[in-house]
């Protein structure tokens, strides 16, 4: 039986979540949410974290109930769900240790689940999350809220925040006024001014939100939409035209020579270190964290700041490589807790990064008559995509070949699949060894019968799926 002092994490599994959330969510997880919640396989999750803002997944969720595991939702309105515990956005750590409690009450009372939570681990981990008054007596955060009495001085800091779709991260900064012990005894703030947002399992007696109306989009919105989409495959593709194989010198660009150069070569270190390196890049500093799978940096790959350093020749000295001490990982540390809206992906990171730099070019020392093949299939679901890319995908691990020809086959502008060489090349995806494209080629599967698989593919690069 764990003791009062530790009381065991909460195994979760993460579901439907965005790339962002899903990195800061992983970022307070193995920081200071660690003994809170654990991250673990299908077998041993005892229950879901799930965002119901992020497309499809509310859906998703009331096709395919899991009964016998509850759920956290995050969302911005109460979905009203069953067997679930709702957390209202913008979220905080403190209203995820509250969450992680409920859960675990939860796992104690119903008799259906199979669970090694016990009841004295629920009551343990609210006993740590509950700051002390002056008496030592112990307050319930999910029933009262604490006023700061006058003359009392008070600091704002900032804690985890989870954005919601078409949210902007800056506007759901959750700040917090309070000092308290947190919930493995470092020094962190708790609310006190702001009342408390309702976190708890949702009960059928409770009144349901009015639903927010959908508005159709006018004409002039929907084309702005397609516009902006546009504009913004320009920029990551961009917008040359086709090239035969003699002439694809005209297509080149010298990887080094800008911001991609430094970064690839920055995150190699990181991993072969297994320490934490910074790109000082002045105005900018990134952070590579290798083991998180992480990058911390003002500077978003969205912004339009970002595509003109992208865009930009580096000059020698300009931007230098630096592997951090472990004060400045602890100043690092505590800066990240206070700013998560600034955590991205490192595989969305670079991918983006790769792209804006190439603009569907190639780079200088790729042999454009060479066959190359794709190990892996990158995870869409953390890359921003672009036309044509999930094809290039099937057809590129299915058969290997030289990128113009890819881009015949499939019968798509060849810049597309430029595009997409340097977002796999630039992630380790794209097998160059002559000798294993070549081995690769020959495990390639033979045209057989109209199977499903079979037909699927043949969907998928667009031919005839009958």
């Amino acid at each position: 039986m764990f003791s009062k002092s530790s009381p065991r994490p909460l195994i979760v599994e993460l579901m439907d979540i965005s790339k962002q959330n899903e990195a800061i969510l992983k970022f307070f997880i193995s920081g200071v949410g660690n003994k809170v919640f654990s991250i673990g396989t299908s077998s041993e999750v005892e229950a879901y974290i799930v965002d119901y803002d992020f497309p499809g997944a509310k859906a998703h969720w009331d096709e395919e109930q899991v009964a016998d595991k509850p759920r956290i939702i995050l969302s911005t309105d109460n979905p009203q769900a069953d067997n679930s515990v709702w957390v209202g956005k913008p979220l905080s750590s403190k209203k995820l240790i509250e969450a992680a409690s409920a859960i675990k009450d939860i796992l104690t009372k119903s008799p259906s689940v199979t669970s090694s939570t016990s009841a004295s681990d629920a009551e343990n981990l609210r006993n740590e999350v509950k700051p002390k008054k002056p008496d030592g007596k112990a307050v319930t955060l999910a029933t009262e809220t604490l006023v700061p009495k006058k003359n009392t001085t008070t600091e704002k800091v900032t804690t985890a925040t989870l954005v919601s779709s078409g949210q902007s991260v800056d506007d759901n900064i959750d700040t917090v006024t309070s000092k308290s012990k947190d919930f493995i005894g470092r020094s962190i703030k708790s609310e006190s001014s702001l009342s408390h947002i309702a976190v708890g399992k949702l009960k059928s007696e409770q009144v349901p939100k009015k639903e927010p109306i959908n508005k159709p989009k006018t004409k002039e919105q929907k084309a702005e939409e397609v516009a902006r989409r546009e504009m913004r495959w320009k920029e990551l593709c961009g917008e040359n035209n086709d090239t035969s194989t003699h002439q694809a010198d005209e297509l080149r660009y010298v990887p080094e020579n800008y911001f991609i150069g430094k970064l690839t070569g920055a995150v190699r270190l990181a991993k072969q270190s297994q320490q934490i390196v910074e790109i000082q890049a002045n105005p900018y500093s990134i952070y590579i964290l290798p083991n998180e799978h992480l990058i911390f940096t003002k500077l978003g790959v969205d912004s339009e700041r970002f595509i003109k350093f992208s865009h930009d020749k580096i000059q020698q000295g300009e931007m230098n490589i630096h592997i951090l001490s472990s004060i400045e990982t602890g100043k690092l540390e505590l800066q990240m807790n206070q700013q998560p809206e600034h955590i991205h992906s490192l595989e969305s990171y670079l991918w983006t990064s790769s792209l804006l730099v190439s603009k569907g070019r190639i780079p200088a020392t790729m042999d454009i008559d060479k066959k190359t093949a794709l190990r892996y299939w990158p995870s869409f679901a953390r890359i921003e995509a672009f036309p044509y890319s999930m094809r290039i995908a099937a057809l590129w691990h299915h058969s290997p070949d030289t990128l113009i020809e890819m881009a015949t086959k499939l019968a798509i502008p060849q810049r597309y699949v430029f595009a997409f060489y340097n977002g796999a090349d630039a992630l380790g995806l794209v097998e160059h060894d002559p000798k294993k494209v070549k081995k690769q080629i020959k495990a390639s599967p033979k045209k057989k019968g109209g199977g499903l698989i079979s037909r699927l593919f043949k969907r998928l690069l667009g031919g005839d799926p009958s």
